[in-house]
């Protein structure tokens, strides 16, 4: 038997957050419009909600019942521009005059980019498909003796595509992960929101539906 790669390692490292609207998504069609660089991202992390339930009968427990609901991502990011901000919220922003106008939130879907790193330094690409962004207030204190600055805290919930994706066997995914180092080249990942159909090298792990 071959030996497994090293299984002692964590994950340490987060680089190049995106973004990228979603505008299409049913049986037949994902489209998004062209992804951009989100903000700076310090931390991003997952928890997945999932439940249990037992069922008992003849006086023992005799199913088990689970349901899955939706990923929620807490994001740690700088502070991002007005014209990605209006993006994210559903609002307008005047960027030739420098004006950002809070109208009523209208939060479309969005898909999420980033490159996650291992403790051997592999990188991992994720494109997270379906979700929509909250949180990201600013935050102004005086400035004083000190170097202590403010960033933001953002709070992404995911949910299954409607579309369905035949190498993940004709289901939906919440997410997809693909290996580093392979044919898929960074470029060629986050230069759109990226169809696992298409990905030839199978070093992928797709979050479809259980």
């Amino acid at each position: 038997m071959a030996e497994k790669e090293n299984i002692f390692k964590n994950l340490r490292g987060v680089r190049k957050l995106m973004l990228a609207t979603l505008i299409t998504d049913n049986n037949t069609t994902l489209a998004y419009d062209t992804p951009v660089r989100f903000a700076g991202v310090r931390e991003i992390g997952g928890e997945e909600e999932e439940s249990s339930g037992t069922e008992y009968y003849d006086n023992q427990a005799s199913i088990v019942v689970s349901a899955e609901g939706a990923d929620t991502y807490s994001v740690t990011t700088s502070v991002l521009d007005d014209e990605t901000r209006a993006k994210i919220e559903g609002r307008k922003a005047d960027t030739e005059k420098g004006i950002y106008f809070a109208t009523p939130k209208n939060r479309p879907y969005v898909a999420v980019g980033f490159i996650g790193e291992d403790t051997e330094g592999q990188e991992w690409y994720y494109w997270i498909y379906k979700g929509k962004m909250s949180g990201g207030t600013e935050s102004h204190k005086t400035k004083d003796d000190g170097t202590e600055t403010t960033n933001l805290e953002w709070e992404y919930t995911s949910i299954y595509t409607q579309h369905r994706f035949a190498g993940a066997d004709n289901k939906p995914l919440k997410y997809v992960k693909v290996k580093a180092g392979g044919d898929i080249t960074e470029e060629k990942f986050f230069a759109k929101v990226y169809d696992p159909d298409a990905v030839e090298t199978m070093s992928l792990k797709a979050g479809g539906s259980k």
